[in-house]
């Protein structure tokens, strides 16, 4: 009887949140249009529907005159709960829809990871990662953009530039923001923040205490503890491809071509004149007359870019692939890396694992807005901290902390993969209920990698060398990390609700150290370091002739007419902060650029 009693509700439970849930998948609204059939040529050809290609595609069709093709490997978003709702992105991970790019192995990394890799999931769906990630806007600082700019000479690249494509993007709605001179409230983009949690507040209490206000750090200055702003509306998720791609799909000069996997960039004479596709099983070429713009990703623009023929000479000459214009493609390779600090409280403040799970969850997200399901990746709060002398005189956080509204148990550490044999001495964290993590970020790592080819197939993956840590300023950065997450534990708000690091003795891979010792902390990250899933730099952008660049400050490739690149892989360097908006900015900046417009005007307040 009481199993009979459980199970009814439980039934019904679900059966309703399914109901409800057809009625919130634009059920009724009409399918924005795919193309059935693509024509032999187009005036821009964009490669790639993520979060720069679905902005670049868009805003290039707003020319009547030009016709755009985009074409996106992946399938459309379009009426897929896992793309609506915002914690369940992470379930396209290691599907269909995710790239599931792993790592190389590398010597003393990735040790306590599953196959010693680590996994870098990538969005293979219209909006691209954008569709499947945590949804933090975070712009950077200012100083990464007055970086870019003296580098490659162009001051357009500036801060005061590159925010009015900032604010040309968003739709601010949170109270307080919306007149703000930082933001913008008539963009595509909605901006909010979710409904926080009593965890949320106690941790930017705790904050107080340290003596941080609750800063809008998309605003004057970064540094302080905050809500998490979201790429949001209505509850749901607001992907570029959402934002700008569907209300332009129905524009004839824009076709939108889904399932279709680009094998290489055409190009004959020095100049790119189309692609090859496979689409339904089919090779097709289709012709540029303009340009084609790679959108692709740090990961699949530079392997399209080699296997087109462009890139470093002697790794495409050993692969016999023709070479079309020698230069430093797959170099530079930069990631946010982040480690986890497993922290565990008295009180029932925190989500449990049940709270996305059950049916009850998808009820209590769509007949009130609220619930763990509304907080992608449990995150809802954040800081940024300056800890280094030269951060703090230029005020340029180098520190990033993300706060997982959820205890980091044992079924956590199996979805980051990391080794059976070190969950299994991590087993007293399934002890306490409640709890959260406080995920320390390295914002501008000295690390590089470098992405190559596997071989000339174009379905054959690259190889991606992250080559985490190798810098010793990387590794002294996330200490300091550490120690910021200890002195918040520490402060009296924290305490009061029982919070205590989880972890209390050495792992056995690093017991020869002295726990808590700076040696047995490297030790356990060079064990399990995670990725903070932001890779760019793989066509990095300089002035023209830089043998170090790929793309000039105006996107275009060296040597190749007719070609740029437009995503995050021709960041210079990785920004202090979360990378989609950014790329977003970057497209919406390619898409003045590339017709010849003039670039929006400097924010003069500043």
């Amino acid at each position: 009887m009481v199993n009979l009693i459980v199970v009814k509700p439980t039934i019904f439970a679900a059966l309703t949140a399914l109901a409800i849930d057809l009625l919130h998948t634009n059920f009724f609204q009409r399918e924005p249009r795919v193309a059935t059939t693509i024509n032999a040529t187009y005036d821009f050809i964009v490669v790639g529907g993520g979060a720069a290609g679905s902005t670049l595609a868009a805003r290039l069709s707003e020319n009547q005159d030009a016709t755009v093709l985009l074409l996106e490997a992946g399938p459309s978003d379009w009426g897929n709960p896992k793309f609506e709702i915002p914690a369940l992105g992470m379930l396209a991970y290691d599907t269909d829809l995710d790239w599931a790019y792993t790592t190389e192995r590398q010597d003393g990394l990735f040790k306590g990871m599953e196959d010693e890799r680590s996994r870098w999931p990538r969005g293979k769906v219209l909006g691209g990662s954008g569709s499947i990630n945590a949804m933090m806007v975070a712009r950077g600082s200012r100083h990464d953009y007055d970086r870019w700019a003296d580098y490659t000479g162009d001051q357009t690249w500036n801060y005061r530039h590159v925010l009015s494509y900032f604010k040309k993007m968003e739709d601010m709605q949170v109270e307080g923001l919306r007149d703000s001179a930082y933001h913008g409230k008539d963009g595509p983009l909605t901006i909010n923040w979710m409904n926080s949690g009593p965890l949320s507040e106690k941790l930017i209490e705790a904050g107080h205490d340290l003596g941080f206000s609750n800063n809008d750090y998309n605003g004057k200055s970064m540094e302080g503890y905050f809500h998490v702003q979201n790429n949001v509306a209505n509850q749901k998720r607001l992907s570029s491809s959402k934002a700008y791609l569907h209300p332009a799909m129905e524009r004839p000069n824009l076709d939108v071509a889904v399932n279709s996997h680009v094998q290489k960039v055409v190009i004959v004479n020095k100049r790119a004149v189309g692609v090859e596709v496979i689409r339904n099983g089919r090779k097709l070429t289709v012709s540029a007359r303009k340009e084609v713009i790679l959108s692709a990703g740090a990961i699949g623009s530079p392997h399209i870019l080699m296997l087109s023929g462009v890139g470093p000479r002697k790794h495409l000459e050993d692969l016999h692939i023709p070479v079309a214009a020698d230069l430093p493609v797959g170099e530079n390779l930069q990631d946010h890396v982040m480690v986890d600090i497993a922290v565990m409280i008295n009180e029932s403040y925190s989500y449990r694992m049940d709270d996305f799970t059950s049916p009850w969850a998808l009820m209590q997200y769509y007949l009130f807005g609220s619930g763990a399901l509304h907080v992608p990746n449990a995150l809802e709060v954040g800081s940024f901290h300056k800890v280094t002398p030269e951060s703090k005189e230029k005020d340029w956080p180098d520190l990033q902390l993300n706060f997982m509204n959820l205890a980091s148990n044992t079924d956590v550490l199996r979805q980051a993969r990391v080794k059976k044999e070190l969950i299994e001495e991590m087993k007293h964290r399934d002890e306490y209920e409640f709890g959260f993590s406080c995920l320390p970020h390295l914002l501008r790592p000295e690390s590089r990698g470098r992405i190559t080819l596997a071989s000339r197939d174009p379905f054959d993956y690259p190889l991606i060398k992250a080559n985490y840590l190798d810098s010793q300023y990387d590794i002294d950065i996330l200490f300091k990390g550490v120690e910021v997450c200890k002195k918040l534990i520490k402060t009296k708000t924290m305490q009061s609700i029982g919070a205590k690091i989880a972890d209390t003795k050495p792992f056995s891979s690093c017991k020869h150290h002295e726990f808590d010792s700076r040696d047995y902390w490297e030790c356990l990250w060079r064990h399990v370091v995670l990725t903070a899933y932001h890779p760019v730099g793989t066509c990095k952008m300089g002035p023209e002739g830089d043998p170090t660049a790929v793309v000039d400050s105006q996107f275009r490739v060296q040597g190749i007419s007719g070609l740029r690149v437009a995503d995050a892989s021709i960041m210079p360097w990785v920004i202090s902060g979360n990378t989609h908006i950014p790329t977003i900015m970057i497209a919406e900046k390619a898409a003045d650029t590339i017709p010849g417009k003039q670039p929006l005007p400097p924010q003069d307040f500043l």
